[in-house]
C-alpha cells in the first residue's frame, strides 16, 4: 500500500502543523507556568512561533482584526488567539489550557463562526490557502474532535496528530521501506493498513477543508460549498486509532532501524 500523491498537503501547512504538535507535546511540557488563566499557554506559543517560523508575519497579543486591520460581517470583532501569515498560506489559531475541561463541540463551532464571520466580509483571504488549527493542552472531548473532522479544522493534542501529520509519517515510513528496511510481519500489515485509512481519510475529508468549502468570486463575493453527511463521531475515533498506530509503527521503525 502506498500513499496517493494527489492528496499531499502543502509544505508550508505541513511545517506549521509540526511546529503545533511539537510545542504540545514538547515545549509546553517544560515550559514554566504562569500565573494566567492559561497559565501562559498562548503567550508561549507566540513566542515560539516568531523565533521559529521564519518570515512569517505573527500577530500581537489580543488582535482584533486579524493583523490586517479587517472587520467581520457581523460588525463584531472577534479575538483569534494566533493568525500568522506566510506567501501562500493564512494560519488562525485557537488554544485552549483548561485542565478538566477538554475542548467540546461548541468551543470548536465557535472557532469557526468567528472565522467564517471575517471571511464573509473579506472574501480576498481566500486568495491564500485557509488553515485553521485548533490545539488543546489536553485531549479533546469526542464531540470536540468531531466537530474539528467536519469543519475542516487541524485538532492538535498530546499524541493527536492532525491528518497532514499523519500523512507526512506515513510518507517518511514508506521511504524507508523503499530503502530496504526489513519489517517482521505484524509490522508490515499495520503498516499497510495505516496507509490504507490515511488515503481514505485524506480523501474523504479533502472537501471540508476551508479553502476547498469557500472561494473566491470577486472582491465582494465568496461562495460556500455544501459540505456534510459524514459520521464524524467515528471518523474521529480512526484519527485517534491512526494515531496510535502511527507512534507504535514510528517505534518499530526505529528499532528495525537499530537491529532490535
Amino acid at each position: 500500500m502506498s500513499i496517493r500523491s494527489e492528496n499531499v498537503p502543502l509544505d508550508s501547512v505541513r511545517d506549521v502543523l509540526r511546529h503545533c504538535y511539537k510545542y504540545v507535546n514538547q515545549d509546553w511540557q517544560h515550559s514554566v507556568r504562569e500565573l494566567l488563566p492559561d497559565q501562559g499557554f498562548e503567550i508561549r506559543f507566540r513566542e515560539l512561533c516568531i523565533t521559529r517560523l521564519q518570515g512569517w508575519t505573527v500577530s500581537q497579543e489580543r488582535e482584533m482584526y486579524l493583523g490586517q486591520g479587517l472587520s467581520t460581517s457581523s460588525g463584531v470583532l472577534h479575538e483569534i488567539d494566533i493568525v500568522a501569515q506566510s506567501t501562500d498560506l493564512h494560519v488562525f489559531v485557537e488554544l485552549k489550557n483548561r485542565s478538566g475541561f477538554p475542548p467540546d463541540k461548541n468551543d470548536v463551532i465557535v472557532f469557526f463562526a468567528k472565522l467564517l464571520d471575517y471571511l464573509a466580509f473579506n472574501p480576498d483571504l481566500l486568495l491564500k490557502e485557509v488553515c485553521p488549527i485548533f490545539i488543546s493542552s489536553t485531549t479533546f472531548e469526542n464531540s470536540g474532535l468531531a466537530a474539528c473532522v467536519g469543519l475542516g479544522i487541524h485538532p492538535v493534542a498530546p499524541q493527536l496528530r492532525p491528518l497532514p501529520i499523519l500523512f507526512h509519517n506515513a510518507i517518511c515510513l514508506e521511504a524507508e521501506i523503499k530503502a530496504g528496511l526489513i519489517l517482521d510481519v505484524r509490522e508490515e500489515e499495520l503498516y499497510g493498513d495505516f496507509c490504507a485509512k490515511v488515503n481514505f481519510l485524506s480523501t474523504i475529508l479533502s472537501e471540508t477543508w476551508v479553502s476547498s468549502r469557500c472561494g473566491r468570486l470577486s472582491e465582494t463575493k465568496l461562495f460556500l460549498q455544501a459540505v456534510g453527511g459524514l459520521d464524524t463521531l467515528a471518523l474521529a475515533s480512526d484519527l485517534r486509532q491512526m494515531n496510535a498506530d502511527c507512534s507504535r509503527l514510528i517505534h518499530a521503525f526505529r528499532a528495525a532501524k537499530k537491529g532490535w
